[in-house]
């Protein structure tokens, strides 16, 4: 088949959950099938700015089709969101909500318009922006919508409304994706398939390094913001603290948030790739405390290395995903001193079971499987 890929960034460059699973399953699809992404001229998903050359290019042997972004983040988009999601407004206002947030690409939805229909299937990734939201409706008929989405406020806006009763197929990431959706939207009349993703093997080699700070060491893997839940993980770590618990805990990535000065927390910037697997190869635990995601790819990554997870039980995919695996212990905001005790205790035991469960589901054989199950169901 003939297929595209929309999604709203794209390029060996771009750091982003969503963006990196378009490229895995643009490359897997690839392997059977002939391939095309369209996508926009940005890297940085906050400002949108444009970056890449307006054009075709090439990655990973794939043409990418990368459009102008004729308008990026509105510098009143925080107002605008704080005042649709938590105050009374209009349909007005919650119609400002794409054009506000970015990235706005008239010649990307005209290049659907104009060729979508030379394709067999178009893939879109994910509902949020207006790539998607904006593009799925001219080619519904054989787009699948890899939705990636979460229990969070903006997915009962009025852009979305109407985007989750259009697709031909779903493709969604877990369980819980699907359960969310099929509940909210009363949708289950649409196909699906469950995708998860396909993991390679981590590199080879000794990635130690030196670090400073007490054992044991917990790691956060991620963005460091409030939007990622770290300013509850620092509030659970100093109640820790407080009751005698020992260690350090380090946090890894773009820092967009204050965070205190202290010996105990390591402030860690963001890290490359090979001290991203060294440090989650040095870890006792890994934590990751979002509210919000649709897959938790930094606890696959985790147990490749046969490292043991925390997650929060609020967050019904990271801890669906603890449960399947038996990679970590879930925890209660009050019982997180003796949920990090129990996973140092059976730090071993959890890690090993996490390894195995990626091995048999993330297996690049499995992901490519499902993958052409969803486009034999969107396929028009």
């Amino acid at each position: 088949m003939r297929l595209l890929v929309v999604v709203q960034r794209y390029g060996e460059d771009v750091v982003g959950g969503a963006e990196g699973h378009a490229r895995s399953a643009a490359v897997q699809l690839s392997l059977r099938h002939q391939v095309e992404i369209a996508t926009t001229t940005a890297l940085d998903y906050w400002t949108w700015a444009n970056h890449y050359p307006i054009g075709d290019a090439t990655v990973d042997g794939l043409v990418v089709h990368r459009f102008e972004v004729a308008a990026g983040r509105r510098t009143d988009f925080k107002e605008l969101e704080k005042h649709v999601l938590t105050e009374p407004h209009t349909l007005a206002e919650e119609q400002q909500w794409l054009p506000a947030q970015g990235p706005h690409s008239p010649a990307l939805l005209d290049f659907l318009h104009d060729r979508g229909r030379e394709y067999d299937a178009v893939l879109f990734y994910t509902y949020i922006y207006e790539p998607t939201a904006a593009g799925l409706p001219i080619v519904p008929e054989r787009a699948a919508l890899i939705s990636t989405a979460h229990d969070e406020a903006p997915l009962g806006l009025a852009p979305y409304r109407a985007l989750f009763q259009l697709p031909r197929a779903f493709g969604f990431l877990t369980p819980e994706e699907r359960d969310l959706v099929y509940g909210r939207f009363n949708n289950e009349h649409i196909p699906h398939e469950i995708l998860g993703i396909g993991m390679s093997p981590p590199p080879e080699g000794d990635f130690a390094f030196a670090m400073t700070g007490d054992r044991p060491l917990l790691l956060y893997l991620g963005q460091v913001s409030e939007g990622k839940g770290v300013d509850d993980l620092i509030a659970l770590w100093d109640s820790y603290r407080a009751s005698g618990g020992r260690g350090t805990l380090a946090l890894a990535g773009t820092t967009r948030m204050s965070v205190p000065q202290r010996d105990d927390v390591l402030l860690m910037g963001r890290v490359s790739e090979e001290q991203k697997w060294g440090l989650l190869a040095q870890a006792d635990a890994l934590v990751l405390p979002s509210r919000f995601e649709s897959l938790g790819i930094v606890l696959l990554e985790a147990w490749q290395v046969g490292t043991p997870v925390l997650v929060p039980s609020s967050n019904p995919v990271t801890a669906g995903q603890v449960r399947r695996s038996g990679g970590g212990v879930a925890y209660e905001h009050e019982s997180f001193a003796d949920a990090l005790g129990a996973v140092l205790d059976a730090g071993e035991t959890m890690g090993a079971r996490g390894r195995e469960w990626v091995r048999s589901e993330c297996s690049w054989q499995a992901f490519g499987e499902r993958l052409d199950r969803l486009v034999t169901l969107a396929a028009a």
